[in-house]
């Protein structure tokens, strides 16, 4: 009669421990989120003087310009005038210019103003188990004896809340 009690106590405990095993698994659970936002804005920058780069001399002009303060037709006197490409350059502009009367060739503007803003989430746990078996210790009323006394034993529990 021993044995099989022993036996089937032996069954109970190997089904509760798997019972405990399948009621909920114990893995580790990992959420990363990284969420990078980059915003790029463009400002108004207004140069005054740049800096002349490169000046080259494409062609010659003649011009006419009046001799007098007072105009009159015929009277004028011929010049000629050098037309120059000039180059300015700078971190945040490239532009083109040419001749005697300036004209505008091109313009690069390079404005960068640029914003970034990072969100980090990070969640890390590890799930408790609600069904556990093992070992306990405690003290309580015995009803039998009827007094107070301290017990040892297996347990099986079932856990409404940890910390």
């Amino acid at each position: 009669m021993k044995t099989a009690s022993l036996i089937l106590w032996l069954c109970i405990l190997v089904a509760v421990f798997f019972l405990g095993r399948w009621s909920k698994r114990c893995e580790k659970v990992e959420t990363i989120k990284v969420e990078t936002i980059t915003q790029t804005k463009t400002d108004t920058v207004r140069i005054v003087e740049p800096l002349e780069i490169v000046r080259t001399e494409v062609r010659r002009e003649v011009v006419e310009i009046p001799a007098d303060t007072v105009y009159l037709p015929g009277d004028t006197v011929r010049i000629t005038v050098p037309i120059e490409v000039k180059e300015y350059r700078d971190s945040l502009y490239t532009l083109q210019i040419e001749g005697y009367r300036s004209r505008l060739l091109w313009v690069e503007v390079y404005p960068r103003t640029e914003y970034i803003y990072r969100t980090e989430t990070k969640t890390i746990s590890n799930p408790s188990r609600r069904w556990s078996l093992g070992p306990s210790a405690s003290y309580g009323y015995d009803i039998k004896n009827n007094r107070w006394a301290p017990s040892v034993g297996v347990s099986v529990q079932y856990t409404l809340w940890s910390w």
